[in-house]
């Protein structure tokens, strides 16, 4: 996926020669050929490196690497590629070269890469597995209070989806057939498992180590309105957690508690952004204590959309052009020299009240090029060759769950494509509004001349990330939730993108003009239920 119709008025600030290239693609001193999309059966996640020629796939366990079938392949419409097509029978057990042909040749490689789960789960465990696939074993370590000679194991996995295991070393040197967990083995010193994975039966040792568990949190990690917490225990008893703000009296009891094995779980609710809280775990007469603060429940600045100011022809959100207050950004600046204004002001609004505005986004064409009207937190940047440079995302600290305001649409049938959208003409247009959570070391450089824009589904940066599009029409204001999926619950963010975009495919300037999305109030939300939002398609 790529971003969408935040550069298409861009392109209309070119200068004459750029209408002349249009009808003329020999004109190109250069014309680089690209993959678009790739995908084969069993494909769980793909990354497209253009700078590198890569396709880089990861595939689900339980697909055979060596007949993988391909089910998408799309490459810039101007090349040709004769060594693969869709339908194609590929095997990648080891990296495969192809050639997409322009005036010039370009190689690319696709590789792939099978990660398989494999776990062993047992009474009293503390911490995770050690796995060494190189000589098939597996280190374990439990509570002291765990019977060495008598090790209860509850579930594994060590070799692909679809493995079985057939036998197991209940003592030394004798093995039981394997019928259904719990099982029970003698962990002196090495036990046996034999699994079989087709027609291979493989032996794995299993070795366990007693530890002593002292009760101790092992993990705080505060958002603004929850905390989720980890703690150990030595496996024995029924530990319960409490907590409260730093100085109050009463403690509240944190429901939910979970154990496995020697771990204790439990998520802290209703807590209060930016304050300290003392929170305790006990089990019979033990008990550890520890302190955090919440995160801030920050907010992006002039998200109502009441504030614009006019850089010339230009429309810009915020109050003027000093860097604290620009926030928000538009493709208006590539546009407004040709009278292009696509988004605007509007006092037709979600929330009425004095000084209230909304902003307007309208699909307009003009000349050579479709003009999706957009808006986004970021900064326009500059016209490059025969596209636009921009960056997106502003500084951002804090964790929202969810991104919630108000929208209403009116889409016209699409009538200006491109490819590789051709067969989109005809359909009702689609708007988009998403939202990202990144930990980018800088604001993401957009270049539509090099083709670079985010790689929502692979971009190593993006911490969480969610998305509203829908073709329906309404003539009311509707209010909407956009659930923020987090791909990290750790890491903390340095940046935010919200924008939103009249025509889905504006960027490939494939849209139907006269399309018009209204947005208003946007807020981030930090607790309570999130729920899916509406005419998500």
């Amino acid at each position: 996926m790529r971003i969408t119709g935040y550069i298409a008025a861009a392109v209309i600030g070119m200068t004459a020669l750029a209408s002349c290239l249009e009808e003329n693609d020999m004109a190109y001193p250069h014309v680089y050929a690209e993959v678009l999309s790739f995908g084969v059966e069993g494909q769980e996640s793909v990354k497209i490196d253009a700078e590198s020629r890569t396709v880089s796939v990861e595939i689900s366990e339980t697909a055979d690497l060596s007949r993988l079938e391909v089910t998408d392949f799309t490459f810039t419409s101007a090349a040709k590629c004769d060594d693969l097509h869709a339908g194609d029978i590929l095997d990648l057990t080891s990296p495969m070269k192809i050639v997409l042909n322009t005036y010039q040749e370009y190689e690319w490689t696709i590789t792939a890469t099978q990660p398989v789960d494999r776990y062993v789960r047992c009474a009293g465990q503390v911490g995770e597995a050690e796995i060494s696939l190189f000589d098939r074993r597996v280190f374990l370590k439990v509570s002291d209070n765990e019977d060495i000679h008598a090790i209860e194991f509850t579930d594994m996995k060590l070799e692909r989806e679809g493995c079985v295991i057939t036998s197991y070393e209940k003592e030394k040197g004798q093995m039981e057939p394997f019928e259904r967990f719990p099982i029970v083995m003698d962990c002196l010193n090495w036990a046996a498992v034999e699994v079989k994975y087709g027609n291979e039966t493989y032996t794995w040792q299993i070795q366990v180590e007693t530890v002593n568990v002292d009760l101790m949190f092992t993990s705080i990690n505060a958002w603004a309105g929850h905390a989720d917490v980890s703690a150990v225990f030595d496996g024995t008893g029924t530990p319960y957690m409490r907590y409260r703000e730093v100085g109050a009296g009463a403690w509240n009891d944190a429901a939910d508690v979970r154990t496995e094995g020697t771990d204790i779980f439990a998520t802290l609710t209703g807590l209060l952004p930016e304050t300290e809280y003392e929170i305790m775990v006990a089990n019979g007469d033990v008990t550890a204590e520890e302190t955090f603060f919440t995160e801030q429940a920050l907010q992006v600045e002039n998200s109502d959309f009441d504030d614009w100011y006019q850089d010339g022809k230009a429309w810009m959100p915020g109050i003027d052009a000093t860097p604290e207050h620009h926030i928000w950004d538009s493709a208006n600046p590539g546009s407004a020299a040709f009278g292009i204004v696509p988004t605007t002001p509007t006092d037709d609004v979600a929330v009425v009240g004095e000084g209230k505005q909304a902003a307007r986004l309208e699909t307009k064409y003009a000349v050579i090029a479709l003009a999706a009207g957009n808006i986004y937190t970021g900064d326009f940047g500059q016209i490059a060759g025969l596209g636009a440079k921009l960056t997106w995302g502003t500084p951002f600290s804090s964790r929202p769950l969810s991104l919630k305001g108000y929208y209403k649409y009116q889409p016209v049938t699409i009538d200006r494509v491109k490819p590789p959208y051709e067969a989109m003409k005809g359909q009702t247009d689609i708007c988009q509004i998403q939202v990202f959570i990144t930990d980018w070391d800088a604001p993401f450089t957009v270049n539509t001349s090099t083709g670079t824009f985010v790689d929502v589904e692979n971009d190593q940066g993006i911490i969480a990330y969610g998305k509203l599009e829908t073709s329906g029409s309404s003539d009311e204001y509707q209010s909407f939730t956009i659930p923020l999926e987090y791909r990290d619950l750790e890491r903390k963010p340095k940046y935010i993108v919200i924008s939103a975009c009249a025509s889905r495919y504006g960027d490939y300037f494939t849209g139907g003009v006269g399309s018009v999305l209204y947005v208003d109030e946007f807020e981030l939300v930090y607790d309570g239920d999130v729920v899916k939002a509406p005419g998500v398609e």
